[in-house]
């Protein structure tokens, strides 16, 4: 039986683990913003979302959010190689969409962006950084002073930025940091930073000391453009691709998945009895059944990766006594628990074994108890289609 059931499992690993890597292919259809020719999005599976692109285009990203929501649940991006010069993009999609659901699906495409628009961005971004600064440092009379807390100073130059080149990417996947620390201990040192002419030249100096006070405060202030300028310029040095298009589905619903069985096979260890130095236990391959508890009551993502797991062990147990625990009704052991996913088709389950103690008494008499014991397992899950296909609608606001 062991050996037989053994192969079994094998074969079901490599099923299941075949079977959840396969991808559904999803046709975008720009002019009529459908997916392939208005059917729903598959339910329960990987995705391949696939599209038409100009030649300009270099990267498209793909959001996805539940319907009429912002809270983000999956992004994912394509990106023109020089092995990919054909004129559609594909996205693989690896979070799986729930059955009879509407979701928000945003596509933006971005151009490749010209030498000369790269010039105009960064001229842009540092007349923008150079008019913030020039309000943010005042020159008094003998001292330059920060109207801002110079934590707050780099917090807002870095917005600056980040705003600035909201609308473009790269092909290199660089983030802008924000600037570096530098940048801080750089306004930390011109903060209240004194200016009495006679203290930084020479005091036969032809200029008045008006003059030399302001040339003064003004090397501070241009070596701190400077090197805000610096920092950036590593950024907008990159393979940059600017904003082109976007579109944005809402509410596209999801087919409706019906008559779905989901079997798991694996093995289970039950505690029978003794402590750590006389332990009794008994283990063996298990089969069962799972019911999701992840629903319209528990949306969240650990409820849609627990189930409640119950079946039978394939073989009886033996105490410590030499006594055989069989199971009640069927005659092998029945447990039940609550199972988690570990990844898509491997599962951890905890709960019950339910045993059954036969002994005989001396007058002859047969004796039966019911025993519950603790129970670990581990399985994988096989989902079983009892009908043909699946009911699938669209449903439109």
């Amino acid at each position: 039986m062991k050996k037989w059931f053994t192969s079994i499992l094998f074969s079901a690993i490599i099923f299941s683990a075949v079977g959840q890597s396969q991808y559904k292919t999803v046709v975008f259809d720009y002019e009529k913003a459908s997916f392939n020719e208005g059917q729903p999005l598959p339910a329960g599976s990987y995705l391949l979302m696939q599209g038409p692109v100009i030649p300009e285009v270099e990267i498209v990203k793909v959001f996805l959010y539940p319907a009429s929501s912002d809270q983000l649940l999956y992004q994912g991006q394509w990106k023109r190689t020089e092995f990919s010069q054909g004129n559609s993009f594909q996205v693989p999609i690896t979070q799986k969409l729930k059955s009879d659901n509407e979701y928000d699906i945003r596509i933006v495409y971005y151009k490749t962006t010209t030498d000369t628009g790269r010039a105009q961005l960064r001229e842009q971004l540092f007349g923008f950084l150079d008019a913030y600064i020039d309000q943010a440092v005042v020159v008094e009379k003998n001292k330059i002073r920060l109207n801002t807390p110079v934590g707050k100073m780099v917090k807002q130059l870095n917005q600056v930025v980040k705003r600035g080149i909201s609308y473009y990417d790269n092909r290199s996947a660089i983030e802008f940091p924000g600037f570096s620390d530098l940048v801080a201990s750089t306004l930390k040192n011109i903060r209240n930073k004194d200016i009495t002419p006679g203290k930084y030249v020479e005091p036969d100096s032809a200029a008045s000391k008006q003059g030399r006070k302001y040339n003064y405060a003004t090397d501070q202030i241009d070596a701190l453009k400077e090197l805000v300028h610096s920092e950036l310029a590593s950024v907008l040095n990159t393979d940059l691709a600017g904003l082109y298009d976007s579109k944005t589905i809402h509410s596209y619903r999801t087919e409706k998945v019906t008559n779905i069985l989901t079997l798991n096979a694996g093995y289970g260890v039950a505690y029978l009895r003794g402590g750590v130095n006389d332990i009794s236990y008994g283990s063996g391959f298990t089969a069962g059944v799972s019911f999701p508890l992840g629903s319209r009551i528990f949306p969240s993502r650990f409820f849609t990766k627990t189930t409640f797991s119950a079946g039978i062990f394939l073989n009886n147990f033996k105490n410590g006594d030499d006594q055989t625990l069989s199971g009640p009704v069927v005659g092998l052991p029945l447990y039940a628990g609550v199972g988690y996913s570990l990844i898509d088709f491997l599962r951890v389950t905890a709960g019950a074994v339910v045993l059954q103690n036969t002994s005989t008494a001396p007058d002859g008499i047969s004796l039966q108890s019911v025993l519950i014991r603790p129970y670990v397992g581990l399985s994988v899950d096989l989902n079983l289609w009892l009908g043909i296909g699946s009911k699938s609608r669209m449903e439109t606001r």
